[in-house]
């Protein structure tokens, strides 16, 4: 399954002011429980506009999955897994490591700290296991980009290859986080 997403989907771009934003969402982030995968799909079907049951198999078996929720409501959830490059890959192919692979966010909880609280917790998981996770994203897609490189997300290429994406507009960025030892 190619994974596009239609650029409308995504969050409006709001330039976050020096200061904190709005106010903070009662939710509650944790790892996610095959009971959690519904609202999960619920989201994929109302937010990304996608076919959900291509995703139920997709998202049950996640390497790593986490959930924000609202008064017993998915309000987002965050997946990440650990990628090798097959051997036939291209040269520009995206290294072997962590990738965080997909943030989606309820609209009326977007701007109050949902999807920097579900990448927090799955860049502290990976930083259990490696030294280093990668992310990729729509080059059109600055909310996203701003919010990774706020937690640490330096650019490497916009030149490179992962199975089955393709961008929006063509273009993609591949960025790093290192953690310190």
């Amino acid at each position: 399954m190619d994974a596009v997403v239609d650029a409308s989907v995504y969050a409006a771009y709001e330039p976050e002011p020096a200061g904190e934003r709005g106010p903070s969402a009662a939710f509650a982030v944790r790892e996610a429980v095959p009971d959690d995968i519904p609202g999960c799909l619920d989201l994929v079907e109302s937010v990304l506009k996608l076919d959900r049951e291509p995703w139920r198999k997709k998202l049950s078996e996640s390497t790593m999955l986490h959930v924000a929720e609202e008064a017993g409501r998915i309000v987002g959830y965050a997946r990440a897994t650990f990628w090798t490059p097959p051997d036939d890959a291209p040269a520009n192919a995206a290294p072997s490591g962590w990738y965080l692979m997909g943030l989606v966010v309820a609209p009326e909880q977007r701007r109050r700290g949902v999807g920097r609280a579900l990448t927090r917790v799955r860049l502290e998981a990976i930083a259990e296991r490696a030294s280093e996770v990668w992310y990729f994203a729509s080059a059109r897609n600055q909310s996203s980009i701003d919010l990774h490189t706020r937690l640490g997300f330096v650019e490497v290429t916009r030149d490179f290859w992962f199975p089955g994406l393709t961008f929006e507009g063509g273009v993609g960025v591949l960025a790093r986080c290192t953690f310190e030892a």
